[in-house]
């Protein structure tokens, strides 16, 4: 153990708290996964979607799907299905479903701002399939002007499915607040911007036996995240079959087990260019496993002036307050930015970490019918 990694301890309590909001691969083509968090700009520009609707009409038989223009939606019916349309909302949310049930959304492109661009309540058994939400009332660059510009935002639902979403500069991608059995698949996203406590592309808060399974999210230089993942106060959360590419956070994690009983699983998760740390159990529940988790290309500056990372650029986190339980199985780094790999290492059984050159996984890229 280097000078560095004995020093963890003073730095790390401060750090593995990141997610403590309360609130709560391979690397995309032309990334360099030994680069730091300049060279994924260009993945955070996604295509621009500048002209998909005027020319539905020539590609409609080919790519599946023709958007119709719209305003914001309000579901109205338990089973409605809202479909096929290309919806700008400014100062209310694109579709709004409240307290209606097995409501579909598919084949949806939404630009919105000063408001979230879903937003469900007491909707449960809710579908959403296919869409590309953007908060387009994002800055050039930074911090979003209110932590309620989430993306897809879940108050009270159950047994909602999202899958094949790709969402681009909300203050979170998906929050789920007291959402439990929720089901997300094939989740693509980028440049998530808070402000704290938002910033993650899913956060689970109070939302009980969620899975988040097959994901990527890319932030760069203009995003301004907290934690990529963030379970919080939620039991027996998996999250699984992810990239995650950068995040300047001086105080966020990759993912996090967060407000002392979140727990599950995360594993087959690849996470680069973090700083101030990939995976964290700090204020998890005893007990919660990280299997064949990869770490690599850390940064240890401060990014984009938001500060250093106050963990001295740790890159795996245990729990100190707990016992001897965290798991981590089968884990793999590499080319760490000071060798500050693991801490406290006694809060960690098994500690099975080993250093090894891997190519990361690859993006999620949803296929969207009208593209």
């Amino acid at each position: 153990m280097d000078a560095m990694t004995r020093a963890a301890p003073l730095l790390a309590v401060l750090v593995c708290c990141a997610g403590c909001s309360g609130e709560g691969g391979a690397a995309t083509p032309g990334t360099d996964v030994g680069a730091d968090a300049s060279s994924i700009d260009a993945a955070v520009d996604t295509p621009s979607m500048d002209g998909a609707v005027d020319s539905a009409d020539a590609a409609a038989a080919e790519v599946g799907c023709k958007l119709v223009d719209s305003g914001p939606i309000i579901a109205t019916a338990d089973g409605q299905v809202i479909e096929d349309l290309h919806i700008v909302a400014t100062g209310v949310p694109g579709i709004k479903v409240d307290g209606k049930k097995n409501v579909v959304i598919r084949n949806v492109w939404i630009e919105h701002e000063g408001a979230a661009g879903i937003a469900l309540v007491n909707a449960d058994a809710l579908r959403i399939e296919g869409v590309f939400v953007d908060h387009t009332g994002a800055p050039p660059s930074g911090k979003n002007d209110s932590a309620e510009r989430n993306n897809i935002d879940c108050h009270g639902s159950s047994n909602v499915v999202v899958r094949g979403a790709r969402l681009r500069r909300g203050s979170s991608g998906i929050y789920l607040n007291l959402c439990a059995d929720s089901q997300l698949t094939q989740i693509e996203g980028y440049d998530f911007r808070g402000p704290f406590p938002r910033g993650q592309l899913v956060q689970f808060n109070a939302s009980h036996d969620g899975v988040l399974d097959g994901f990527s999210v890319v932030n760069g230089h203009t995003s301004w995240p907290e934690d990529n993942v963030n379970v919080y106060k939620s039991f027996r959360v998996v999250v699984r079959n992810g990239f995650i590419d950068g995040n300047n956070a001086p105080s966020g994690v990759g993912v996090i087990f967060d407000g002392d009983t979140g727990s599950g699983t995360v594993e087959d998760v690849d996470a680069i260019h973090m700083g101030n740390g990939c995976f964290s159990n700090f204020a998890g529940a005893d007990g919660n496993t990280f299997r064949r988790v990869r770490c690599r290309d850390n940064i240890c500056t401060s990014q984009d002036g938001r500060g250093a990372p106050s963990s001295n650029a740790l890159m795996f986190c245990g729990k100190p307050s707990g016992t001897a339980n965290t798991r981590l199985e089968g884990a793999k780094y590499f080319a760490s930015c000071n060798g500050n790999l693991t801490w406290p290492n006694e809060s960690f059984s098994p500690r099975e970490l080993v250093k090894e050159d891997f190519t990361p996984r690859a993006a999620v890229r949803v296929a969207l019918c009208w593209e």
